[in-house]
This record gives C-alpha cells, structure tokens and sequence, in this order.
C-alpha cells in the first residue's frame, strides 16, 4: 500500500458540537490521500458518540479515534496522535475548524516553493468571514510587557497588527489551530513539548524550528475557519484559561530565557493581573456583565499566583 501524503491530528476536549463539521469539511475539500486522526480528551462520551456516528457513515477514508482516559492537554495529545500517523505530512487541527479549500494541498505548495519551510500556516477566518490576526512575532520580555499594557494593539511589535495578512511572508509564529509539518521534522525535533498543557506548546515549537534552521511560513492561499475557543473560551472555564496561558508563558520563558526570563515574566504578569482585576471589576459592577466578572476572576488569580477555584 502507497504511503499517505497528509495525517490530519484532531485533539478535541468537549468538542461535540464542532467536530462532525470539521470532520466534513476535511472530507469535502482533500484531494489528495489522507488520514485523520481524533485524539478525545473529553472527560464524557458526547465527542466520541459523535466521531463514530460520522465515521459509520463513510467509506473509503482512514479516520480513526483515539478515545484518552484522561485530559492529556494539548501538546501530549499531538503527539499521541502523530504516532498513530503514516503520512508524510502532519495537519494539526482544532476540532473548532474548518477547512475552506484544499488547505493541505495550498501548504504543500509553500514548502515545494520554499525549501527552508518546515511549518505552514493558512490564513485562519472568524465567523464573520474576516481574516483573524493569528501570526505573531516570538515573545520576549518587552514584547510581552507592550502586550500586557495593550500599546502593542499600535505598536504591533508582538501582535504583527500591521500585517494584514493578506499576503504570503515568513514568520516567526503561527497558530497551532492549523499547523501543517513535515512529519519527519516534527519528530526531529521531538514533537511538542508535553510540559506545556496547554498555550505556548506551538510558540515553542516555532521556536525550536527556526534554531535548527528552519523556516516558518504564513500562506494565505490556505484557508480554514476557526471558531475561536469554542471549548477553552466558554464563560465556565475563561477565568482559568487566563490563568493557564500565563502559567505556559512562564514555562516557556524558564525554557528559553532561564530563571531571570521566568521571574520577570512572572512580575509582568502579577502587575497586569493586579491592573486588570481593577478594570474588569469596575466595568462588570458598572455593566453587570458576568463575563467581565470571570476575566476579573482570572486576572485575580493571576495576580495572587495561584489557579481560580471552580
């Protein structure tokens, strides 16, 4: 049998809502040989009655699940599912997506057209049909401090917000909501680091690529749609999602910037929480608005340097 060209890796986490269209969406819009592979950290059923309901409806296409006894976070459930994988390239998706063409394919063209490349980025569309800003410089302490004070919404240092992305460009981070790989790179570099439960596990990644001489390329001929958070952005959870992707930038700063990296990060933060519990309590007295309550939870529990209670 012919070796594939494309291993789609799904992890999903509570994602029964979203995934059967993204599992369609794959489907429709692949021309060339691919698998997909469904890694379920979801704590019920719900997700997984839902992939084996899609699946039993089709032949001809290798999907298969991979039902966890446990959530093993984001970067761990990559990489148990690029070791089910046989293609030669890996497409990291989130289950909150969907592809709008031959997204594969139009990456794959990126890196015949560019040697160098060794990960790919589409151009990623909200709900609303507008492409989102998902490509961003490597964080370092001044970019992360521009960020927390919000002058990087005009400065773009971090955020890349002068970039329109309306143009193929190489850049130093792309979202890990869609992400294609050579596999054989990826497993050079060891995967994802699995220290990195979630947030920060694609910036590291990136990281590591372009160190060993690699290049990362953003590529808006490939299109996906993402729904943004659909699991980790819900009102139950944001307040320790806030908590968490801090928690994983400290991770990454002790990794690549030491002790003193993850101090001062680790400073920025407890300022930025104190500063944006303040402004989120006032405006959720002022607005009444329960979700300005849970971000003000979160910045609290960020400020305090310890996770929110449930």
């Amino acid at each position: 049998m012919s070796r594939l060209l494309i291993s789609f890796v799904i992890v999903t986490y509570n994602s029964a809502g979203t995934i059967e269209a993204c599992l369609a969406s794959i489907e429709r819009h692949t021309a060339g040989s691919f698998e997909v592979v469904v890694v379920d950290n979801s704590p019920g059923e719900e997700t997984a009655v839902t992939v084996k309901r899609f699946l039993e409806s089709r032949d001809g296409v290798t999907f298969r699940l991979d039902k966890t006894n446990d959530n093993l976070g984001f970067a761990k459930g990559c990489n148990r599912g690029a070791k089910e994988t046989t293609g030669d390239y890996i497409f990291f998706l989130n289950p909150d997506t969907e592809l709008l063409n031959d997204a594969g394919a139009e990456m794959l063209a990126c890196m015949k057209e560019h040697p160098l490349a060794v990960a790919v980025g589409p151009a990623i569309f909200g709900s609303n049909g507008t492409v989102t800003v998902t490509c961003r410089n490597l964080p370092t302490v001044s970019r992360i401090v521009l960020d927390a004070t919000g002058i990087d919404r005009w400065a773009g240092a971090y955020r890349m917000t002068h970039f329109n992305h309306q143009e193929p460009r190489r850049v130093e981070q792309i979202m890990g909501a869609a992400m294609l790989i050579s596999r054989d790179t990826y497993w050079q570099a060891d995967g994802m680091d699995e220290r990195f439960f979630i947030y920060y596990e694609e910036v590291d990644l990136c990281k590591r690529l372009m160190d060993a001489g690699g290049e990362v390329w953003f590529w808006p001929a490939a299109q996906v749609r993402h729904l943004a958070g659909a699991s980790t952005d819900a009102p139950s959870v944001r307040a320790r999602m806030i908590y968490v992707l801090r928690e994983s930038r400290k991770k990454y700063f002790r990794k690549h910037f030491g002790v003193s990296g993850e101090l001062t990060i680790d400073i920025v933060d407890r300022i930025e929480g104190v500063a944006k519990w303040i402004v989120l309590t006032m405006m959720g007295m002022l607005r009444g608005c329960a979700s300005d309550r849970e971000k003000a939870r979160g910045f609290l529990s960020v400020a305090l340097g310890s996770a929110p209670r449930n």
